[in-house]
């Protein structure tokens, strides 16, 4: 079974990146895959250490309550990460999550991406300001960093402004339809035989 696993960065359980994520499940779920969301704010974690102590070891040497969640995510077929956008960038939860990714990245001094197999993903941020590519740009880094722990093909991004209220997202019918069908689609490359033919 294709398993999914959605990151949410934000403090707010029902806020928009919140929403928009669990839509994107829906629709991975509609595909018959299972799924789970994590919400960073719940957990007791630590920020990376830079011990370097990972790479030879080949996991976090920190144990805390990120360590499950890691061993949930490398058994994931799908990840779908999502954040608001503070202070021009992505959550202080999320940014603290990738640091403490970089045993999925290094082998010794060098980058090694960890993860076998293909996977896919996707990045969403939301923010209360019109459409920037600068706000964009800050999913696309997410997206490139996830090409360091292995094979995610073509991340898919969502990059959605003018969500001002918490509730805003749960308002844009239009916005969780195409999320939903976002993560369908997503759920259903993954199956064996997809894109043969």
């Amino acid at each position: 079974m294709i398993k999914a696993v959605g990151i949410a960065g934000s403090p707010r359980l029902k806020g928009n990146s919140a929403t928009l994520l669990e839509a994107v499940l829906r629709g991975a779920a509609s595909a018959g895959a299972e799924t789970e969301t994590v919400h960073l704010n719940d957990l007791a974690l630590r920020g990376c250490q830079a011990c370097a102590r990972c790479a030879p070891r080949e996991e976090c040497i920190l144990k805390d309550d990120l360590t499950p969640v890691f061993a949930r995510l490398c058994q994931a077929d799908l990840w779908v990460l999502a954040s608001p956008i503070y202070y021009d960038g992505v959550t202080g939860q999320m940014k603290t999550f990738f640091d403490r990714c970089r045993w999925l990245t290094m082998a010794g001094d060098r980058l090694k991406p960890r993860l076998a197999g293909a996977r896919r993903a996707a990045v969403i941020v939301t923010y209360e300001d019109k459409p920037r590519d600068d706000y964009r740009h800050e999913a696309e880094k997410l997206a490139s960093y996830l090409a360091w722990m292995g094979d995610f093909g073509d991340v898919t991004i969502i990059s959605e402004g003018r969500l001002g209220p918490a509730d805003a997202a749960a308002a844009r019918p239009d916005l969780l339809a195409r999320a939903e069908q976002l993560g369908r689609g997503l759920a259903e490359s993954l199956r064996p035989g997809a894109g043969e033919g």
